[in-house]
């Protein structure tokens, strides 16, 4: 992953925040919103953080932010938005047990091949009572098998059962897709893998966009007290 996302680190960047991107972007920046809530100067790791783009959402909801990515290029540009980042993989985080009141990843399920013990290790980085945000390409209407069609309507062919890597597909498109691969992930693979990391399921919810089905999925879970 470190190899795909520092080839197009910088291009990427333009893309989510001011180019073909930017829509979609601002969107998953909406969801974050209403998942995570004011930070009250509280402390949060913005998981899979890639250049920075959702942090000013995350800044601005009072949230203190400390980012961490496996691509080396991704986190030279986060630094630049002032917040603390570091590389490192997101199953192998360099933190302290219990370091964050909250850990949010944004577009990034589709990008780690298990899911598991990245949750897993946003637990045990998180204090008790925290939460875990989840923002993710809509695995039923935004997934690597899925099509929408000029009317709205939503095509899903064959393979959205198939949890599995997919480095080059016509539905990929143009954008960072068809550039780094993508993970299909289904929603039942997505779900139990918070739940099975030891949290418990809060909320979960769809963008408000202005297509006609959702194209990113939502969810907030918890790290029970205790």
């Amino acid at each position: 992953m470190r190899a795909r996302y520092d080839e197009f680190a910088s291009w990427y960047d333009r893309y989510v925040t001011s180019g073909a991107g930017s829509a979609h972007a601002r969107s998953a920046d909406r969801l974050l919103s209403r998942l995570l809530g004011p930070g009250r100067d509280r402390s949060c790791l913005d998981l899979g953080c890639g250049t920075g783009a959702h942090v000013p959402a995350l800044t601005g909801l009072g949230w203190r932010v400390t980012g961490v990515d496996i691509s080396t290029r991704q986190i030279e540009l986060a630094r630049q938005t002032g917040i603390a980042a570091t590389v490192a993989h997101a199953a192998a985080l360099p933190f302290e047990d219990q370091s964050f009141d909250a850990v949010a990843t944004i577009m990034t399920t589709t990008d780690f091949d298990d899911l598991s013990p990245v949750f897993v290790e946003a637990r045990r980085v998180l204090r008790p009572g925290g939460c875990l945000v989840v923002v993710a390409a809509h695995p039923c209407f935004g997934g690597a098998f899925a099509e929408v069609d000029g009317q709205g309507a939503c095509i899903v062919h064959p393979g959205y059962r198939r949890h599995v890597r997919i480095e080059q597909h016509p539905l990929l498109g143009d954008g960072i897709r068809s550039r780094v691969g993508v993970v299909n992930v289904p929603l039942p693979v997505l779900l139990n893998a918070v739940t099975e990391a030891g949290f418990v399921l809060l909320e979960t919810a769809e963008d408000d966009g202005d297509q006609p089905l959702p194209q990113l999925f939502g969810l907030t879970a918890l790290r029970l007290p205790q």
